[in-house]
């Protein structure tokens, strides 16, 4: 009798054990499950980069309307020129640091949940850097631009797969010798690299027209201003302007042409949508919410000054001027697109400094504009870097 109150006590006891450890891991489940929703949090609307602070920097968030920030990172030893981006869960973010030479800018994607951060491309040669970053709305997967300096700039955009860490190269940039000063029996002579042939068919490709071989410079380059994925992820649209190392005279523009591109994601096309017909430069372009148009800034000053805001219906192809420049807003960079098809910009006047540039929206279709006042931990802040989460 004794031994079978043993065993009838042991499996109570047993079965208790069971209960208690199963009761811990529906607790623990529970706790990891109240924690992920704290930290994950629904991003799409809102703009994300990198601001100063002291001596380091945070990735900060910002929501426009309503007006919302939360410091994403505190991040003391990246300078406030990187770029920062989280992706659209707020599970991950992603940034850009300058390594201790200053030589080699590189990438960091952080987890938000955790505390796995991964290194990419800090093994580049010296004179590199990746920039201009945003998350594809997979979580997975960034769009970068990766520029070489070593001798004349040498830019392409790619895609980094952040769990297997592939890349993929879209589009490459270039640069060509065109021609150099050398020694020839005891002579300096210009020696030509180039014809006239190869130079118009290099400056056609981006939407240019004919230059004459003595004013196309000693290099040519391709520069990319960011690429930006469009709202669905499916499309890049960027603009790419072909640049000399030097031109003749005053107030000449180094550019000889600039034009408007859109990748396709999917089928793997890349088209040009647009040159213009002035010889002016495209600046940075940006897909408005609705995905149907795209803002530009087009610069006819020959420091880059001067940008007038255009705007292109994507199925006529029409673009017309948005917002021309003037005094009062002469220097108009960095377009971020908002909700309702809106456009947020920087401004400076042309007789001041950009320390008097404020942030504007406008309104694409009635051409209606309102100052963006943006204040991050108390101080005013333009957001300079910041762009779009996917």
């Amino acid at each position: 009798m004794g031994s079978k109150q043993t065993v009838n006590r042991f499996h109570i006891i047993a079965l208790i054990l069971i209960l208690i450890v199963g009761l811990s891991w529906i607790v623990h489940l529970l706790i990891t499950s109240i924690q992920g929703q704290k930290s994950a949090q629904d991003y799409r609307g809102w703009l994300a980069g990198i601001t100063a602070d002291g001596t380091g920097s945070l990735l900060v968030a910002y929501h426009p309307e309503p007006v919302e920030s939360k410091t994403i990172l505190k991040l003391p030893n990246v300078t406030p020129d990187n770029f920062g981006v989280i992706s659209s869960d707020g599970t991950k973010a992603a940034y850009t640091q300058w390594n201790e030479q200053q030589t080699v800018r590189y990438l960091v994607v952080q987890s938000l949940t955790s505390s796995k951060q991964n290194v990419f491309f800090d093994n580049l040669p010296a004179m590199n850097e990746i920039k201009t970053i945003s998350w594809f709305p997979d979580h997975r997967r960034i769009l970068f631009v990766k520029s070489d300096q070593t001798t004349h700039v040498d830019q392409e955009i790619g895609v980094l797969d952040t769990g297997s860490g592939k890349v993929k190269t879209l589009v490459k940039g270039g640069n060509w010798l065109v021609k150099r000063a050398e020694e020839e029996n005891g002579e300096e002579r210009m020696k030509f690299y180039k014809t006239q042939d190869e130079l118009d068919k290099i400056v056609k490709t981006y939407g240019g027209k004919p230059v004459p071989l003595d004013d196309a410079g000693g290099y040519l380059m391709v520069e990319f201003a960011a690429p930006v994925l469009s709202p669905d992820g499916n499309r890049i649209v960027y603009s790419a302007t072909l640049n000399r190392n030097y031109a003749k005279g005053e107030n000449v523009p180094l550019w000889l042409a600039s034009s408007l591109w859109v990748y396709d994601l999917t089928s793997g096309q890349n088209n040009m949508i647009y040159s213009p017909s002035d010889r002016s430069a495209i600046g940075k372009a940006i897909w408005t919410s609705d995905g149907s148009h795209v803002a530009f800034i087009s610069y006819t000053g020959a420091n880059g000054e001067g940008g007038a805001i255009e705007y292109m219906d994507l199925a006529s192809a029409n673009v017309k001027t948005i917002f021309p420049p003037t005094a009062e807003h002469h220097n108009n960079v960095n377009l971020i697109a908002l909700d309702r098809n809106e456009i947020s910009f920087i401004s400076a006047p042309k007789s001041g400094s950009f320390k008097e540039a404020k942030r504007w929206i406008l309104n694409p279709e009635t051409g209606e504009k309102r100052l963006m006042p943006v204040q991050l931990k108390g101080q005013n802040a333009l957001l300079r870097n910041f762009s779009n989460v996917q």
